[in-house]
């Protein structure tokens, strides 16, 4: 297991998304926690994204948290935060992306 870290993104969709279905289409694991909360594992990294804005099958505003950073990352990035923030914009692009294709 990586080193822990705690970096957070805020983040917004044009148009809400409903979350748990755009994971089960990617095929990434997730655990919902509650509607408004969920911890997925994404390339090897476990994210907390709880809601700001809707719920998680509704989903307008999100704050994501990397809590853990994959072993080999493969990153370019010198930092941590750098990774982290990389991973985030990563995730939110795909959710973004096939939020649009469904």
């Amino acid at each position: 297991m990586s080193e822990t870290v705690d970096v957070s993104q805020q983040c917004a969709f044009p148009s809400a998304i409903d979350v748990t279905a755009v994971l089960d289409r990617l095929e990434i694991q997730f655990l919902d926690v509650h509607e408004r909360r969920v911890i997925v594992i994404f390339a090897g990294a476990i994210l907390n994204l709880e809601c700001q804005e809707g719920e998680l099958t509704a989903l307008e505003r999100a704050e994501i948290t990397v809590y853990d950073l994959p072993v080999n990352s493969g990153s370019t990035s010198e930092s941590e935060y750098d990774t982290a923030m990389e991973l985030i914009d990563d995730f939110v692009d795909q959710l973004h992306t096939t939020s649009q294709s469904m």
